[in-house]
């Protein structure tokens, strides 16, 4: 079995679809999600962000997070390790409120990819 580390990031969308998709792993690859690290770039407006994740290869999503705030110019961790298998996803999305201009969320995870 080899072990890689990696980063994985996203401009975190509106719209939950695959275009919130931070990480997924590989049809022959398990994976460990170290830390997921949520960031706020706005200078005004908090944000609140959904994290969830497959649990049976990318059909049906359960909340690790749901309407996290996150405030102004600053980055909300979670840090507990979340575990992929075969074709899970890890997705992360973003409340448009109170209007789309004002969502500026980036996501990063640390991920321990395992072939």
């Amino acid at each position: 079995m080899a072990s890689t580390f990696k980063n994985a990031g996203l401009t975190v969308p509106t719209t939950d679809s695959s275009a919130g998709n931070l990480y997924t792993a590989g049809g022959s690859e398990t994976a460990v999600i170290h830390a997921v690290y949520l960031s706020n770039a706005s200078e005004s407006n908090a944000a609140k962000v959904t994290v969830k994740v497959t649990v049976d290869g990318g059909s049906t999503f359960y909340h690790v997070g749901k309407n996290l705030e996150v405030p102004a110019n600053n980055t909300l961790t979670l840090d507990k390790p979340i575990n992929l298998e075969n074709n899970d996803i890890l997705r992360v999305v973003a409340d448009p409120s109170p209007d789309s201009s004002s969502v500026q969320v980036e996501a990063v995870a640390s991920i321990l990819a395992i072939t």
